[in-house]
């Protein structure tokens, strides 16, 4: 079979550091190769390489970059130009950023068309068919929508029509599933099998997470500092992984057979120390039965929240409902898992139980008392006894200021005694060195600021700390250690804990019971292992074959 793309002996070099050390690889005419490896690991670097989109004083060097025997070394701006879009398609990781905010999405695609086609080649037919084509819903209205006006999905396929509106021989896919549900990323995947078979295009998929590409890749390339560790077919390197970096990387997401105390790490396989053991059945079940016999730390009575419609001032005021009255607890010592796809109202109620956002109906008590936020006395209580774990935590810490100064601040609002020692007190129990403290969020790395994060959530001795998809923006590698981190904090203080999370495999993991909301509504609230074996309806097992 004819090789698409040719890449001998590439390095890449920004400043004095050299961040792609001597690889190579083939791609085959309509054949799928997946990279996976940690962040830094070269993967995106490379793949920018292939489109000439390399940041400004990179160096690249290699013995041979052939792309349908065109030589990519050394081409002109104008000819990078007519090769992406044309004959290379790219889909970016994050669609939000990657499409203009200020600008219609069917005028976007159409502007690639329109560079690369001529004025009778480039209509609007041809991207409403496109949008078809990746089963957009109604094309026409996604045409006139503005990006945030979409759904997660919507907007990755709205840049998967952009990458396929001419056809190219190559798509290159970095990191297109990381940010979307379970269901939509299998939906996403399909569809990119679906396409692949109609254009007879070649996939170059990156990745972090190996468990992903099991049935998408033909072959798969692992990448760690920057060289390639290990390669081969899908089937062999899944069934036979040599390395060990392979092996952690496999072994990092968590199992759905069985519940280990923690999970393997990859620092665990690269010094040879797996053995980890598993939680008996027999001991799950007494801690269960110990933990409900006490009273809830939170109790939920119907609550709800819905948002009034923009109406003229003489019309009726109209209420689109977002959350419908639900009802659950929460144990001291316990972790409830919240569950569902994008949009079902997760993050809704994560804010609703804190306030951040009041509910619009129903009761909310803590400790058996209500939470009636009347004076600012109340309204400090309810924020020192229940805090916040963000999504990112490059968003979530202040850029201007070190992870010392950002403590401190916390400290001093809840008039702590002794601050330097407290402050080297958090920083030892989430794990990091007392140096860090000294360090500004730019400075560290990704598992690093969560847990800068975790840290902070930890500084007014909380009792509950609501998750909201707090491990999902890190490589799988990295979550295993703060899912780690995490469990050891609840047990070593005593916290409860709502985590929030697209992911059932995680979810799973680290929950006591699940509930599963849908469009806003409770599906369900059973233990977390007995909805994976018995699950009631079919929602919650729509979500549980996403991931099998």
């Amino acid at each position: 079979m004819k090789a698409l793309l040719e890449v001998k002996d590439l390095s890449i070099e920004i400043g004095s550091k050299r961040l792609v050390d001597s690889i190579g690889f083939s791609l085959d005419e309509n054949q799928t190769l997946a990279i996976v490896g940690e962040s830094g690991s070269g993967k995106s670097l490379t793949a920018l390489s292939l489109l000439g989109l390399l940041p400004e004083g990179s160096k690249v060097h290699a013995e041979k970059i052939h792309f349908d025997s065109i030589s990519l070394l050394g081409l002109e701006k104008k000819t990078w130009q007519q090769l992406r879009g044309e004959a290379i398609g790219m889909v970016f990781q994050e669609p939000q950023s990657s499409l203009n905010p200020s600008m219609r999405c069917g005028p976007q695609v159409l502007e690639v068309l329109q560079q690369h086609r001529s004025s009778e080649e480039a209509t609007q037919e041809i991207v409403l068919t496109a949008f078809e084509q990746v089963l957009l819903p109604e094309p026409k209205r996604i045409f006139k929508a503005y990006p945030h006006e979409l759904s997660g999905g919507q907007k990755q396929r709205v840049m998967i029509a952009m990458a396929l509106i001419c056809q190219p021989k190559l798509l290159i896919c970095d990191e297109p599933t990381t940010a979307l549900d379970v269901t939509v990323q299998k939906e996403v995947l399909a569809l990119l099998k679906q396409l692949q078979q109609q254009y007879k295009m070649s996939i170059l998929f990156i990745s972090h997470d190996l468990s992903l590409v099991r049935s998408f890749a033909d072959s798969v390339l692992v990448m760690q500092g920057g060289k390639i560790v290990e390669q081969g077919s899908a089937k062999s390197l899944f069934s036979k992984p040599q390395h060990a970096y392979t092996k952690g990387l496999l072994s990092a997401r968590p199992p759905l057979d069985q519940r280990p105390e923690r999970l393997i790490t990859l620092a665990d396989f690269l010094s040879d120390n797996t053995d980890v053991a598993i939680e008996p059945q027999s001991r799950r079940k007494q801690h269960l039965e110990k933990l409900y016999k006490n009273t809830p730390l939170l109790e939920v009575h119907q609550l709800r929240k819905a948002y009034l419609k923009n109406t003229f001032f003489w019309q009726k005021k109209e209420e689109t409902e977002v959350l419908a009255p639900i009802s659950f607890e929460i144990y001291p010592g316990e972790t409830l898992g919240l569950v569902g796809e994008s949009g079902s109202g997760k993050s809704t109620l994560g804010r609703s139980l804190s306030y951040l956002t009041p509910p619009s109906g129903g009761r909310v008590l803590f400790e058996g008392e209500p939470i009636i936020l009347k004076t600012e006395y109340a309204r400090q209580k309810l924020r020192k006894d229940i805090q916040f774990i963000f999504q990112d935590p490059y968003a979530a810490l202040h850029p201007r200021k070190t992870i010392g100064q950002m403590l401190a601040e916390v400290l001093r609002h809840y008039k702590t005694k002794a601050i330097s020692e407290r402050i080297e007190e958090l920083l030892e129990q989430v794990g990091l060195e007392k140096e860090m403290q000294v360090r500004y969020p730019h400075q560290l790395s990704g598992g690093q600021r969560q847990r800068a994060v975790i840290a902070r959530a930890l500084a007014p001795k909380p009792k509950l700390i609501i998750c909201d998809e707090a491990v999902s923006a890190l490589d799988i590698s990295i979550q295993a250690q703060v899912l780690n981190l995490l469990n050891r904090l609840k047990k070593q203080l005593g916290l409860s804990y709502l985590f929030i999370s697209h992911d059932m495999a995680v979810v799973r993991y680290v929950s006591d019971r699940i509930l599963v909301l849908n469009r806003g509504k409770m599906e369900t609230l059973q233990e977390a292992d007995q909805l994976f074996l018995e699950p009631n309806n079919a929602y919650t097992q729509k979500l549980i074959d996403a991931i099998l």
